[in-house]
């Protein structure tokens, strides 16, 4: 099946299927898709979708892109408001004192990971994903370029799944290709109107550093990722069973 799923109105729509996990398992396809922007979705598009079995949008943008560019209503799938920013706690401090990375993104992504609401956005994701346990049917999720916002998510789902940190690597600077025309990230990408750091974000090229601090600060504040899921996510070893009984090939 296809990795880059090209349907109109989708901004870095990508199936998570396919991939290996470290003990010889497999994602399974149809469960988990990550994208950008989905406010244009063509019926076209949404007909695809909903063959496909979405059932589960979340939106990790913040109230105002909402409200600019609102996920498509349907009545097969159920959107989630589930806001990254802003962030509360002291995470951007926390990110600063590990002081280990020079690159623009990796200190946001350790920042949003290490802050209290950034973990209760991907704990809320993480709870949703238990719901999803029907077959061929799947969740989404989004933010509006599909980089950041999502990109750390989908770095914890596939590191809780038991991919290797190569594989999520290559995952995360796909969004690179998809990218390529500096066209694509103009209008909902870019707006004057929008909030400005979103915006330098959607901007900035993805790089290895960004993903390589996501693990380092991980490592450093909770010992393990497995501490990590449990302590920030309150997502404990049974939750974690679950998760792949739900998600991986027998």
């Amino acid at each position: 099946m296809k990795r880059i799923l090209n349907l109109d109105g989708a901004i870095n729509l990508r199936e998570l299927g396919g991939y290996k996990t470290t003990d010889g398992k497999q994602i399974k396809y149809n469960k988990l898709l990550r994208s950008g922007d989905i406010s244009n979705l063509t019926p076209q598009a949404l007909k695809y979708l909903k063959n496909y079995g979405l059932k589960y949008v979340v939106d990790f943008r913040g109230d105002n892109e909402q409200q600019m560019w609102s996920d498509r209503n349907t009545d097969f799938y159920k959107i989630y408001s589930d806001p990254v920013y802003p962030l509360k706690g002291n995470g951007d401090k926390l990110a600063s004192s590990l002081n280990n990375t020079s690159s623009y993104l990796g200190l946001i992504y350790q920042s949003v990971l290490l802050d209290k609401n950034g973990q209760q956005a991907y704990q809320l994701l993480f709870n949703l994903l238990l719901e999803n346990n029907k077959d061929n049917n799947s969740v989404l999720f989004h933010c509006a370029a599909g980089k950041d916002r999502t990109g750390m998510a989908a770095i914890l789902i596939l590191k809780a799944l038991g991919v290797d940190d190569e594989t999520i690597t290559r995952d995360y600077l796909l969004t690179n290709l998809m990218y390529a025309s500096p066209s694509v990230i103009n209008g909902t990408l870019n707006d004057e109107s929008g909030d400005q750091d979103i915006n330098k974000m959607n901007m900035t090229k993805a790089d290895l550093e960004s993903i390589t601090s996501v693990f380092d600060a991980i490592e450093h504040y909770y010992g393990s990722f497995e501490n990590y899921l449990t302590q920030a996510l309150k997502f404990d070893k049974n939750k974690l069973n679950q998760l792949r009984n739900i998600y991986l090939e027998k």
